[in-house]
Formats: C-alpha cells, sequence, structure tokens
C-alpha cells in the first residue's frame, strides 16, 4: 500500500537542503547544534496562508525563533529584532550597523509596516 504524503510538509530530503543551504544555523540568530540548539525547519510563508513546501519557502529556525514567529507575524518579529539591534548598535557605538538598522526601520515605516510597534531613534 502506497502511503501519500501531505503537500504541505518538506521531506527528509528537503529538509537536509534547507539545513545545509542555511548552514545548520538559525537565520534569525544564527545559533545552531553546535551550541546545543535544536533547529527546525520552517514554512517562510506558513502553510495556513498557502505556503507550499518548498527550497525557497524554507528557512531553519531554532526553535525559540519557530515559537515567536508562529507566536507573532513574521514582519513583527522582525522590525522588533531590527529595533533591538539598533539599540545595542548604538549602545556599542557601532555606526555602520546602527545605520544598516536604521535604514530597514526606515523601510517598515516608508510602507506603513507593524506601525503599531514604535521604533524610538
Amino acid at each position: 500500500m502506497v502511503q501519500k504524503r501531505e503537500l504541505d510538509e518538506f521531506t527528509p530530503k528537503q529538509k537536509e537542503t534547507i539545513l545545509k543551504r542555511d548552514d545548520h544555523k538559525c537565520v534569525i540568530c544564527g545559533r545552531g547544534e553546535k551550541e546545543g540548539v535544536e533547529l527546525h525547519v520552517d514554512h517562510i510563508k506558513p502553510k495556513y496562508l498557502g505556503g507550499r513546501s518548498t527550497i525557497e519557502n524554507g528557512q531553519t529556525l531554532c526553535a525559540q525563533h519557530n515559537f515567536i514567529k508562529k507566536t507573532l507575524k513574521q514582519t513583527e518579529t522582525g522590525k522588533k529584532m531590527f529595533i533591538r539591534l539598533y539599540e545595542l548598535a548604538k549602545k556599542e557605538k557601532n555606526n555602520d550597523l546602527k545605520k544598516f538598522c536604521a535604514d530597514i526601520l526606515k523601510t517598515y515605516e516608508k510602507y506603513n509596516i507593524n506601525g503599531h510597534i514604535i521604533w524610538k531613534r
């Protein structure tokens, strides 16, 4: 008897390809198996929004960031991450990183994405 595989799940081969492409590290925080962190292969566009199980729609996330992504919309998670990174760059006087984060955060503002999350300059 042949079992049908759900179309919205990654195959083991797809998972390994995505993990290799992302260097077995979370694409958000950079932690991975070497640090003892559990990794998940995640759908960038969620299955419930029609995301398909393709290599292009896959990403490696640590368990913590996968949980956060499932709890918050991905753009909200990203904006909050760049706000925290901006604050850290400011504290460390890393002007290049500060400018990089500011440019990204200005893009959020330009397109009115997640306006409810306030970035204090």
